[in-house]
């Protein structure tokens, strides 16, 4: 996207820059909606299989790509050590 963007040189600064900012809002959704989906799991079969495993089948299943992979992981584990996940439970984080 970013290089069809670079390439494209009719656009405005100001019409670029709105599409920036729509993607970067739009991918700040994406994550978002995957650390909901993945607390739901983790809160649905935590107790069953250890927290790094549930991660990973989670982002096994979704495919959202090693970055963004990244990126939802840390958002998840950090929601969980603040008590911030869904109804402000804590999880135990291992080690």
């Amino acid at each position: 996207m970013f290089d069809w963007l670079r390439r494209r040189r009719r656009l405005s600064e100001g019409a670029r820059r709105r599409l920036l900012i729509g993607l970067a809002r739009a991918e700040e959704s994406l994550i978002e909606t995957h650390v909901r989906n993945a607390l739901e799991l983790i809160e649905s079969v935590g107790d069953d299989l250890p927290l790094d495993r549930v991660l990973e089948v989670y982002l096994e299943a979704m495919q959202p790509g090693d970055t963004l992979a990244s990126i939802v992981e840390r958002r998840v584990l950090a929601r969980l050590e603040s008590g911030n996940a869904r109804g402000g439970a804590r999880k135990r984080l291992p080690g």
